[in-house]
């Protein structure tokens, strides 16, 4: 802003002195060379008062008297030359081929030429000159300092008003504004402390409704585990069990996806990947979405190498797999298939299915917030925050084809277990059918629980 400020007017002064200067110059180089002619005029006049004195008392024409003329001008060289009768009269230096002269005639017949030598008339104009060129600097000297206070005077409340921004958007502005003399900048800051004013506010009523939601739902969740941990231990059913060992670790992410809703406006720092057993997390999926599908009639196919290991968090990473299953079921169609391509430095999960694709149109904003299909009664923000919590974790969410819709997950790729047999790594691949029940862990209800969708579920 300085900057700006005084090369404006710099720029500004500088065309004042040219379009001002030039002409003013011009003419008063001009009125300098008036004076010398008058001056010599007047040097003319005075010859002829004296000559005609002397040839009235008929006395002839002195040349000393003439001299005394020619140094009687203090500030000025001339040259007097009087002609009379023939004969010429002259004192002084004479002049070169160009020069300033002025003629006059006298009352008896004698013609006098004053003559200002080029070297004078130069001399002149030389001065003038200077006199021009320091009032031309010495105005472009005033509009400088005039720009340095004007932009000092702007830019200074601009940087307190960006110092204050700043303050506000970290939480830190506590003090009054002080008056900064304009008004504008006066008037911005103080919209600015209203409305951080107003921000503060909000954000204090979000974080008092984050709170009591948190205890809310809290609450309602324990007992629910509480009573699945009943039943569990009691019963002798050895489906009832299985079903509620799954709605066991379905509350466990749903607790946690509350949790990190909670607190992930108050955390200042990204979560820390770490190594992720995919084919766990797939297992479980295939677990809880195949009574879903068998219930709609289509099936979910699921291939995962035996040793699947990635860099990321197991609880966004179900989330995301949850969602792109779910997506694959209400607006699919057909087989859904969800494979995985693994190398040395990454993994790709691809779940299609063949139904009738997404429309190109729609295609191209699919990850944005709020977008939705026209027959869809969601809300637009599974695939947005999908691709959030991907990219999160240093991966990506890609729509890779429209017809039939392909999604693909890349992750980076975690050294796997090298202790599998040479039959193991020849049939890397395994196909998991609808309900497979693997040897899981125990379950925890650690930070690293999973964090999917819940879906209420039937017994078989």
């Amino acid at each position: 802003m300085r900057a700006r400020v005084l090369q404006a007017t710099v720029i500004t002064v500088l065309l004042a002195v040219l379009l001002l200067g030039i002409p003013l110059a011009s003419a008063w180089l001009g009125q300098v060379q008036q004076n010398l002619i008058s001056r010599a005029t007047d040097i003319a006049d005075e010859v002829r008062v004296a000559t005609d004195r002397r040839l009235q008392a008929d006395r002839p024409i002195d040349e000393i008297a003439l001299q005394q003329i020619v140094d009687s001008q203090s500030d000025l060289t001339v040259y007097i030359e009087v002609t009379y009768q023939g004969s010429t009269y002259s004192a002084g230096d004479p002049p070169g081929d160009t020069s300033t002269f002025a003629s006059l005639g006298g009352s008896y017949g004698q013609l006098i030429v004053v003559a200002v030598p080029e070297a004078e008339v130069r001399a002149h104009t030389a001065s003038a000159a200077v006199l021009i060129a320091v009032v031309g600097l010495s105005a472009i000297s005033i509009g400088v300092s005039v720009a340095l206070w004007q932009a000092q005077r702007i830019a200074a409340p601009l940087a307190r008003l960006t110092r204050r921004a700043e303050e506000l958007g970290s939480g830190r502005a506590r003090g009054q504004w002080r008056p900064s003399g304009i008004a504008e900048i006066d008037t911005v800051a103080e919209e600015l402390a209203r409305s951080g004013a107003m921000l503060t506010e909000r954000l204090e009523a979000e974080s008092r409704l984050a709170s009591d939601a948190s205890h809310q739902l809290r609450t309602p969740l324990t007992a629910l585990s509480m009573r699945l941990d009943e039943i569990l231990a009691t019963s002798s059913e050895e489906w009832v069990r299985e079903e509620a060992r799954i709605s066991l670790e379905q509350i466990d992410r749903l607790t946690e996806v509350v949790h990190d809703l909670i607190n992930a406006p108050r955390s200042s720092q990204r979560r820390t990947p770490g190594v992720v057993d995919l084919r766990s997390v797939l297992t479980q999926q295939s677990e809880e979405w195949s009574p879903a599908f068998r219930a709609a009639g289509r099936e979910l196919r699921i291939q995962v190498p035996r040793s699947a290991a990635v860099w990321g968090s197991s609880g966004p990473l179900t989330q995301v797999i949850a969602t792109l299953v779910e997506n694959s079921l209400a607006h699919g169609g057909g087989r859904t298939q969800v494979k995985v391509r693994r190398n040395a430095k990454s993994t790709v999960v691809e779940v299609s299915d063949e139904g009738p694709g997404i429309d190109p149109a729609l295609g191209k904003c699919v990850f944005e917030r709020a977008i939705s299909g026209r027959s869809s009664s969601g809300t637009g923000v599974g695939l947005a925050l999908a691709r959030t919590l991907v990219e999160d974790d240093g991966g990506r969410l890609e729509l890779l084809n429209e017809r039939p819709a392909t999604f693909g997950v890349f992750l980076i790729s975690a050294p796997g277990d090298e202790s599998a047999s040479a039959d193991d790594r020849h049939d890397a691949f395994s196909s998991l059918p609808q309900g497979a029940v693997l040897p899981r862990r125990r379950r925890g209800r650690g930070p690293h629980a999973g964090a999917g969708i819940t879906r209420r579920r039937s017994a078989p």
